[in-house]
């Protein structure tokens, strides 16, 4: 999985659209919002959970997450109807052995429930794509994977399957996070912002499989935030997030 080489890539680009709470919150339902977020950074995660409660004064809220494996989805649902307690969660997840990442920081989002959102399941192993899996990549992936991948140049005969692998990871994010939607208020997807930059990951696959609005965000903190050419950035400012 691709983390991280976006923002060193692309740190003299910056022909993107910059965005802020306010433009989130304007979005009216029914939509899909995907945000984009640096793995375990605290103040990418709080605003994403900030904006799930937020939206849930207007709309009902479902949150999809990709830092739960889909395999643990009825793990979510016990803890939504009390059969599973704070304290049991992250062992009943495997948290620590199957993400990687702090606990503490996503801890609002995957117990979303506990405020009346619908918390999904939507993330998967690392690894190539089952053999006879059916994957829709889209045209020109590869470059967008290049670019991001400056000083980590993939072999030429190894570029279809990385390209593959990566639009696997990005389709089943989506189609999970679909599958768990009723197609009411607001789908919020909180991914890596490697599935959200350039416009050819999971908004792309998402788009194809849904006839709901589609907004993709990558989250950034202060300056001039890296970015491909047509990207909305959130970008935290003082006043509005």
């Amino acid at each position: 999985m691709v983390v991280g080489w976006l923002a060193t890539a692309l740190a003299g680009d910056t022909q993107c659209e910059i965005s802020s709470l306010r433009d989130v919150l304007a979005i009216p339902a029914p939509a899909v919002i995907v945000l984009g977020e640096r793995h375990g950074t605290q103040p990418d995660l709080y605003r994403a959970a900030k904006v799930v409660h937020r939206l849930q004064a207007d709309a009902h809220v479902t949150v999809a997450l990709e830092s739960v494996d889909g395999s643990k989805q009825t793990v979510l649902d016990d803890f939504a109807n009390q059969r599973v307690s704070w304290e049991e969660l992250p062992t009943a997840l495997d948290w620590e052995n199957s993400w990687g990442f702090r606990w503490q920081p996503y801890a609002p989002l995957v117990t979303a429930s506990v405020r009346g959102a619908k918390v999904v399941a939507a993330g998967l192993p690392l690894g190539a794509p089952p053999e006879d899996a059916t994957i829709t990549v889209p045209t020109g992936y590869f470059r967008v994977l290049e670019s991001a991948m400056s000083g980590h140049p993939v072999p030429p005969a190894s570029e279809r399957d990385f390209v593959r692998s990566m639009a696997w990871r990005d389709q089943r994010i989506a189609e999970q996070a679909l599958a768990g939607w009723d197609g009411e208020g607001f789908l919020v997807i909180v991914t890596g912002r490697s599935h959200v930059e350039g416009g050819k990951g999971v908004t792309w696959q998402i788009d194809r499989r849904t006839d709901a609005p589609v907004h993709g965000f990558a989250l950034a903190w202060g300056g001039d935030p890296p970015c491909f050419q047509g990207d909305r950035v959130w970008r935290a400012d003082p006043f509005f997030g």
